[in-house]
Order: structure tokens, then C-alpha cells, then sequence
């Protein structure tokens, strides 16, 4: 059986172009499971036939962006490591065909792939793997929607890996998605004992406290992130759109208006931009834009949670029906 490598999945952000992805804002998205070990020179250019080859050769295709190859040499790699009744290499490669699935655009697949694969190293009693697979299971399962099911992956990692960072962050922003703020902000709080410079878990704990229309302590976690442009421009908006509500509420116009004004300018298409917008309008008085403010929340392409939206969606009937 092969021995099971103490390696690090190789992280990928320059692949979010591919159709079909979707990254949740705690988890980077992973180029296939772990990083493999170089081909043996004597075998390069050389057809791969055992189970490892075909294993490396199918990331290696993946890399290049041949994903016809990379499943190719995956399956083949599952069947060759199912017929010399190497379980671990099983459960390895289908986490990587699960990620080449992912990368596609495969959600289904990814998930039954992860799935299966997670059993596998759960028998085997391989923590660290299994570690990874309900991060990564947690994740697909997010970036489609399922928060449910997302939030029930991670609380079952949560029960072997209590303090699994990743997974503590993660739930935290899938109670938030779900509409369970105050539980969101236990778990975020719990990620970011010991781990100060947790930058997600902070992110997401300050967004929640500023929407709850609590100024300092949200300010407390968000001004350390602000710096130097390199951060995703929705996640930068976020930060922006929560500080704009903080310091509005503060009664630092000027200084919120600029926020906002910053966060539109990153993604003008982004709804929580405009859902604070409209927040700031209400404590101004100011019914009419408001109403604007939200009816861009409520369609604009970028949506917001499902439960978010359906909060928004009701304040607008109400701010209408008070001026029909």
C-alpha cells in the first residue's frame, strides 16, 4: 500500500477564469489534491502504466489545461490502484478526479467524487487527508448554493477537527449566507483565537457586526485589512461597504460616502454594495434613494444570499407600499 505524503494542496488562484467556478470568500481554490512527486527521469517521455504514473501524468495535464487527458489518466489511475487493493491511492486519486471534475464546472461529480474519496481516508483513519476533503467537499457545496449541506459537511469535520481554522471559517460564513449571524460570529470568534491574522475570518466577522449595526467592534476587524490593492475587487467592495456603513453611522459622512462610493467603483454590480447603500439612505431619511439602493440589491447579477436577498426584497415591499 502506499504510504500516505504529509504534503499541502498547491494552491491555484490564477484558475478562477474556468467556467463552472465559483470561489467561496474563505477558501482559495486548489489545483488537483496534493502536489505530486516529479516523474522518475528514466520514465520521461516514456508512456505512464503504474498507477503513480498515471496519477502525475493526469495532474500534469491538468496543469496544462487538458482536462481530456487529465480524466483519463485519473480513471485509469483509480482502476490500477482498485486493482492492487491500494485503498489509500484510491481515495487520492478520486480526490483528484474530484477536483478535475470541479474545475469543469461538475459540481455533481466533484461532490459524489470528494464523497467517496472522504469515506476512504475516514476508514483509513488518515486525518490530515481527511481534513482536507471536508474543506473541499464544504466548499463545492457553497459555491453552488447548498449551504445546508455545506454547513452539515463542516460541522461533521468539526467533530474530528474541532479546531480546524478552514472549516471554523468556513461554517462561520455559511451560518451568515443561512442568515444565522449570531452563530456565525461564535464560529468566526473561534478561528480567530490564537489566529489573530486570520484575514477571511476577520473580514466576514467585521461585515457582520457593521450589517448588525455594530460600528466599533466591526471597525476593530476590518481596518487591519485595509491596504495595498491586491485582493479580490468584490472581497476590497465588501470591505469598503462595511466601513462606509460603519463610519455613516458614526456620523463620519464624508468619510462613509467615500467608502461607498470606493466600493461601487470596484464592482458596480456587486449587491451587498448596494444593500449598505441602502441602509445609509434609511438612517438619512432619504426613502426615495433607499428604495433605489435596494431595488438594485434585489437584481443586481452578483446576488446576494438567497436569505439576504428575500430581507431586502421585504424591507423594499414595505418602504413601496408606505409611499403607494
Amino acid at each position: 500500500m502506499s504510504e500516505a505524503p504529509v504534503q499541502s494542496v498547491t494552491e491555484n488562484p490564477g484558475t478562477t477564469g474556468l467556467p463552472g467556478i465559483h470561489i467561496a470568500p474563505w477558501y482559495e481554490l486548489s489545483a488537483p489534491y496534493r502536489e505530486p512527486a516529479p516523474v522518475p527521469p528514466s520514465r520521461r517521455g516514456d508512456l505512464p502504466y503504474t498507477p503513480d504514473e498515471l496519477r502525475v501524468s493526469a495532474e500534469g495535464a491538468y496543469n496544462a489545461g487538458d482536462f481530456d487527458t487529465a480524466t483519463r489518466y485519473i480513471l485509469a489511475a483509480v482502476e490500477g490502484y482498485r486493482s492492487r487493493h491500494d485503498a489509500w491511492g484510491v481515495a487520492d486519486a478520486l480526490a483528484v478526479q474530484g477536483s478535475i471534475a470541479r474545475f469543469v464546472g461538475d459540481a455533481g461529480a466533484a461532490v459524489a467524487l470528494y464523497r467517496e474519496s472522504l469515506s476512504i481516508f475516514n476508514v483509513l483513519g488518515d486525518l490530515t487527508s481527511t481534513g482536507r476533503l471536508y474543506q473541499a467537499l464544504a466548499e463545492v457545496c457553497f459555491a453552488t448554493g447548498a449551504y445546508r449541506e455545506s454547513a452539515d459537511v463542516q460541522f461533521e469535520g468539526l467533530a474530528l477537527l474541532p479546531d480546524e481554522p478552514v472549516l471554523l471559517v468556513g461554517l462561520g460564513y455559511t451560518l451568515w449566507y443561512q442568515g444565522h449571524e449570531a452563530n456565525a460570529l461564535t464560529y468566526l470568534t473561534r478561528a480567530l483565537v490564537g489566529r489573530r491574522g486570520n484575514k477571511p475570518a476577520m473580514l466576514a466577522r467585521g461585515q457582520i457586526q457593521a450589517d448588525l449595526g455594530r460600528p466599533i467592534a466591526a471597525l476593530a476587524d476590518l481596518d487591519p485589512l485595509v491596504g495595498p490593492a491586491g485582493e479580490q475587487p468584490d472581497q476590497q467592495a465588501d470591505l469598503k461597504s462595511a466601513r462606509g456603513v460603519c463610519f455613516s453611522a458614526m456620523g463620519r459622512t464624508a468619510d462613509g460616502e467615500a467608502e461607498l462610493r470606493d466600493a461601487l467603483l470596484l464592482a458596480p454590480h456587486r449587491a451587498r454594495t448596494h444593500r449598505r447603500i441602502a441602509d445609509v439612505r434609511l438612517r438619512a431619511g432619504d426613502i426615495e434613494r433607499a428604495e433605489a439602493a435596494l431595488r438594485a440589491s434585489v437584481t443586481a447579477a452578483d446576488a446576494l444570499p438567497p436569505v439576504h436577498r428575500e430581507r431586502a426584497r421585504r424591507l423594499l415591499d414595505r418602504l413601496v407600499a408606505t409611499h403607494a
